[in-house]
């Protein structure tokens, strides 16, 4: 929006009647609590709530819910006069988003831009083999397509057909570099643990992820807990959302599973501001996940000047190129969690050091005004 272009947010929720009746069906109650969770607006952008419409009994209706969410959509742009001029869909999932958006691309005449982020090239197309039946359309329709890093933008080349393989622009994710900077003097660190209420006498390790295996929990608490004195003076600050879903893994149990519950502290739905303070209120920053295109917490936490432990999945080592940026270890490996910590928590100078370079690093590899700039001029590109 900085650099001129008017942007809308479009969030799909369940239809529901009016006046109290969503409590008389499943469906209904939950797109009343779904859409009563959206914002209306978010700095400065318009989000739109779009009801989809569930046939009752839904047996009745061949439709899938790609193409009940898309007929959703097409009907409510063709009825907003400020959407239906609009130039470019814009989908942040290839199996999901862009798959609806190339659905619906030619009925609003919109040309469709989408980008891969991880998950939907690495764990849900290679698990539920419907998704991967959208990538056919995903890759025939869109008009610019994207990846968040340029290894997962190989990637996703391996799910083309043979032979009609197209090219994948690489945006990377921009970061605020201003809310996420290191410590600007030593007493910022008391101030911020005192509001944070975390203990000045204690060294802190955090992860920043959702609560899931994916994630790498698992590994890491196993590897916190086989340290042992190696992890003395030091807690693990596990930063991770609430989730409900049957994949959700609870972290206070997962503690107490490892026998490291003295060791951990378990954060729910911090604000973006308060895990910038968090970060610049600890000493090192870890995430052991599985996949990723590119892990926005590692990117905040090198701009914090923190020195990072990640997995070389995804395009972590396009950001960290040497062992002086970060140290890279391989997914599922305790043992080089292990390794990699008693680095990290036994040398207070390298931690300083990996901390500046990481800092450096992360003030060349774009803000969100760099990477906002590259987007629009790709898009412009294809007008």
């Amino acid at each position: 929006m900085q650099l001129g272009v008017e942007c809308h947010v479009l969030l799909v929720h369940n239809w529901f009647p009016p006046f109290g009746l969503h409590q008389l069906h499943s469906y209904w109650k939950e797109g009343k609590k779904v859409q009563d969770n959206f914002f209306e607006e978010y700095e400065g952008v318009k989000i739109h709530s779009v009801p989809s419409y569930i046939p009752i009994p839904n047996f009745i209706s061949s439709e899938s819910h790609y193409d009940r969410d898309a007929r959703s959509i097409v009907q409510y742009v063709k009825s907003r006069p400020e959407l239906r001029d609009a130039d470019w869909i814009y989908a942040q999932f290839l199996t999901a988003n862009a798959f609806i958006a190339a659905k619906i691309k030619d009925q609003l005449n919109i040309k469709v831009a989408a980008i891969a982020r991880g998950d939907d090239i690495h764990a849900w197309p290679e698990t539920n083999p419907l998704l991967r039946k959208n990538f056919p359309l995903v890759f025939e329709k869109t008009d610019v397509l994207m990846a968040n890093s340029r290894n997962l933008g190989r990637d996703a080349q391996k799910w083309m057909t043979p032979g009609r393989e197209r090219k994948v622009d690489v945006i990377y994710n921009g970061i605020d570099t201003i809310k996420f900077r290191p410590l600007k003097y030593n007493i910022e660190k008391e101030e911020l643990r005192k509001k944070q209420s975390l203990n000045p006498d204690i060294k802190y390790l955090v992860c920043i992820g959702t609560p899931v295996a994916l994630k790498g929990w698992n590994e890491l608490f196993e590897g916190i807990s086989q340290l042992g004195k190696d992890f003395e003076g030091w807690n693990l600050l596990a930063i991770s959302p609430t989730r409900m879903d049957k994949d959700a893994i609870n972290l206070d149990e997962l503690a107490v599973k490892y026998t490291i519950s003295e060791k951990v502290i378990v954060r729910h739905d911090l604000s973006l501001d308060d895990i910038a303070e968090v970060l610049r209120a600890s000493e090192a920053f870890i995430l052991a996940s599985y996949n990723e295109g590119m892990a926005n917490s590692l990117l905040e936490a090198m701009a914090s000047g923190l020195p990072c432990i990640i997995t070389e999945v995804g395009g972590h080592n396009e950001v960290i190129e040497s062992e002086e940026e970060g140290i890279l270890i391989q997914p599922k490996s305790v043992i080089d969690i292990i390794n990699a910590l008693k680095k990290i928590t036994g040398n207070e100078a390298l931690r300083q050091d990996m901390g500046t370079k990481a800092r450096e690093k992360m003030m060349h590899f774009g803000d969100y005004e760099v990477n906002a700039r590259k987007l629009l001029t790709l898009l412009e590109q294809h007008k």
